[in-house]
């Protein structure tokens, strides 16, 4: 009797993990290089390492919120300040769904644009990706639910495929070179301390995904919800690190190539081969990254207002979406995405600390809280 009851636990503790690791690797995995490669060169992997460190504390924000809030919410038992600022950051998430749909969308059209057109085009881009939105859309409002969860399990599991195929073939590269001290890496640039940390700060997007959890709770309970948020942000942190140390030492940083805006430069550099498969990645992974978050907006604005019922919630999405992902350039879409994200953080770290008991938990959530709205109003965008 335990052994089905356990195997039927795994299963599904694993559905449950598919929507929050899908919307990290979609979020961060195809720009986490340039952007590090960029900021810090030979230190990239420093960088992956601490932006996956804050992304697991807000994380613990995040399942106290689901452990605790949820059934105080349930019971009418928290207090009236705590539950405007929960209504608030139900508000803020919605716009940073919003928004990281419509840049999840731009990269993925990046890719394919460039991968056909060298040098790209914003025009085609835009329209790439608004197409994509419709796409989901319509996916949602003839399936629902379990049409979009069942699109995210197909691409996560195509995508984490390619992502150890590419991976692989870095870490051959690197073989190839010869591990060591006299292993060739990029130089460090020279961006003052500072504007380093905001630059990072304005790349909290790349690890975004783990809070989707919070809306899943018509189809799994919480502890299942929590556990599936740990196991997908220590899966998410591996491959971001591991990924980041393969591909330090082919970046064009330093080199006649120059800093790379793709992974598509880096790949044709090492294994021409891999180009297309990366761009099959990219697509599915922003794709799915896409869809697991309209499926968390979704959610959130059927739970802000009777007004959102029926297919309402998808068609104020998809026409936001489409609408920023027309207008606004790739990298100010990854800070403005950030700064919403750490806003909603911050909010929801807020509401940790007013819920929480002990001094040391009050100050760590209070310090997170006071880091997340410190980015949301000084992030600065990769240059």
């Amino acid at each position: 009797m335990s052994r089905p009851r356990n195997t039927s636990r795994v299963r599904t503790l694993l559905s449950a993990t598919v929507t929050p690791l899908a919307s990290i690797l979609g979020s961060g995995l195809l720009i986490i290089v340039p952007i590090l490669e960029r900021t810090l060169g030979a230190l990239a992997f420093v960088g992956a390492i601490a932006i996956s460190v804050l992304a697991w504390f807000i994380g613990t924000v995040i399942r106290h919120n689901v452990a605790v809030v949820e059934p105080a919410m349930e019971k009418g038992t928290i207090d009236r300040a705590t539950s405007v600022v929960h209504r608030f950051a139900d508000v803020v998430i919605v716009v940073a769904y919003v928004i990281s749909v419509a840049l999840y969308l731009r990269i993925m059209a990046q890719y394919i644009v460039h991968y056909f057109q060298p040098g790209g085009s914003t025009v085609l881009e835009a329209v790439i990706a608004s197409g994509a939105v419709v796409l989901i859309v319509l996916i949602g409002v003839l399936r629902g639910f379990g049409g979009l969860h069942t699109l995210d399990q197909i691409s996560l599991t195509v995508v984490l495929v390619l992502t150890v195929v590419l991976g692989a073939a870095l870490f051959a590269n690197d073989a190839a070179l010869g591990f060591g001290p006299g292993i060739s890496v990029p130089p460090i640039p020279n961006v003052d301390p500072l504007t380093t940390l905001l630059i990072l700060g304005g790349s909290v997007i790349t690890v975004q995904g783990f809070e989707t959890v919070r809306y899943l709770g018509e189809h799994y309970d919480a502890t299942t919800r929590i556990r599936a948020s740990r196991v997908a942000q220590l899966t998410a942190a591996v491959i971001y690190v591991a990924f980041v140390i393969a591909a330090t030492p082919v970046m064009g940083l330093g080199t006649a190539a120059g800093a790379d805006d793709t992974l598509l430069a880096i790949t044709a550099r090492v294994a021409p081969w891999l180009a297309l498969p990366l761009v099959l990645s990219a697509v599915l992974s922003q794709f799915s990254a896409a869809v697991a978050d309209v499926s968390a907006a979704d959610g959130n604005l059927r739970g802000l207002s009777r007004l959102f019922s029926g297919h309402r919630p998808y068609f104020v999405t998809g026409i936001a979406a489409i609408v920023m992902a027309s207008t606004l350039p790739l990298l100010l879409l990854v800070s403005v995405a950030s700064r919403a994200f750490a806003a909603y953080y911050g909010l929801e770290a807020v509401i940790a600390l007013r819920t929480s008991s002990g001094f040391w938990r009050k100050l760590g959530f209070g310090s997170i809280a006071v880091l997340m709205f410190g980015i949301a109003l000084f992030a600065e965008p990769a240059r």
